[in-house]
């Protein structure tokens, strides 16, 4: 192990233990909650085994016709976002470009030939990204943290990326076996800010704070590293994202201290009511919206991966519903579809299940 990272492994260590959320060995949320809100059921089992068939689009999913031209055009106003699929948006913001937990890779799995794989392609690859000031990672799950994306991120894969990660407490020692350097890792607990600087000067402060959640890629880590919910703070635009959460008054502690938000990012997939601890699905995504102080809600975390029991529209469905109804501001746009407008909501997963076989 080299001088440096046997330093950064020493600095994480000495952060880890300081932590108000860090006790008897691993992190905690701010209260108690139950991964199982119930036990599984033979209903369950039944829809786990009924739906199967639901939990995938039966044809390719619309998509923008050209992200790779319109993104290398500057945008018209200082914040630009554009979803690639799950958790990954490209956020342009007062002249810094963040990715939020970039995955490119095929399948959201530790093996390459098993578990979850995508519905559709990625709208771009990571060499058409151009330049990015920073990766904003919510936490290490294998749809959140891809390790072959971070393996070619840290090996260049993007020419105009400068290298930063910013991520929660102990996520780096994940990020430094897939090879990035320590030096371009920066790790927040809740409360935590880092200044990532853009183009020409251009500065955005990024702030982890609270989310409802827990972390773990193996069998023997459970809450060895800390999840977190991301605020990127600009001179002019504030977005937020949610990251994995369930739901919590949080929430608007965090829209009172750094909103209002221009836009929030909320994930709606993979839910069941069983799991309303440590996911929000569509109707609790609409609630932390109304907590939260933002103008519009773009539901991320959904239509890439089979990762729940519910077919794989209902997310978007029932939010879309639910939000016409309350005359809410909801954002869907279409994968790679850089979204500047003040709202653009089109239910475009109705035409791929109007199709027929």
């Amino acid at each position: 192990m080299s001088t440096s990272a046997i330093a950064s492994r020493s600095a994480r260590e000495s952060r880890l233990i300081r932590s108000p959320r860090f006790r008897d060995g691993k992190f905690h949320n701010t209260i108690p909650i139950s991964m199982m809100k119930q036990p599984f059921t033979a209903g369950m089992a039944y829809e786990q085994l009924s739906g199967m068939g639901k939990r995938a689009p039966a044809h390719p999913l619309p998509m923008f016709g050209d992200t790779v031209g319109a993104l290398a055009r500057a945008p018209s106003e200082t914040l630009r976002v554009t979803w690639l699929g799950h958790s990954t948006v490209l956020i342009e913001i007062d002249g810094v470009r963040l990715l939020t937990d970039p995955v490119f890779g095929e399948r959201a799995s530790p093996v390459s030939f098993a578990g979850p794989r995508r519905f559709h392609q990625v709208p771009l690859s990571l060499a058409e990204l151009g330049r990015i000031d920073a990766v904003v990672l919510s936490h290490d799950h294998y749809d959140h943290l891809c390790a072959p994306t971070v393996r070619a991120l840290a090996a260049g894969a993007v020419a105009g990326f400068s290298g930063g990660f910013v991520t929660a407490l102990g996520v780096g020692a994940h990020l430094e076996k897939l090879g990035v350097m320590p030096e371009h890792i920066t790790e927040l607990d809740w409360g935590d800010g880092h200044t990532v600087t853009g183009a020409v000067g251009a500065t955005v402060d990024v702030v982890a704070v609270p989310a409802q959640h827990f972390s773990g890629r193996g069998a023997l880590d459970r809450n060895a590293t800390l999840w977190a919910g991301m605020c990127m703070l600009g001179p002019r635009h504030r977005v937020f994202f949610s990251g994995d959460t369930g739901a919590t008054s949080e929430h608007a502690d965090i829209g009172a201290s750094f909103g209002p938000f221009d836009i929030a990012l909320f994930e709606i997939g993979a839910f069941h009511p069983a799991w309303g601890d440590i996911h929000l699905g569509p109707d609790g995504a609409f609630d932390a919206f109304a907590r939260i102080n933002a103008r519009a809600l773009l539901p991320v975390h959904w239509s890439t991966f089979d990762l729940g029991l519910h077919p794989w529209q209902e997310p978007a469905e029932r939010l879309y519903t639910r939000t016409r109804r309350e005359h809410a501001a909801l954002l869907t746009p279409r994968l790679g579809e850089p979204l500047e407008r003040d709202s653009l909501t089109t239910p475009w997963w109705r035409e791929v299940m109007a199709r027929r076989s």
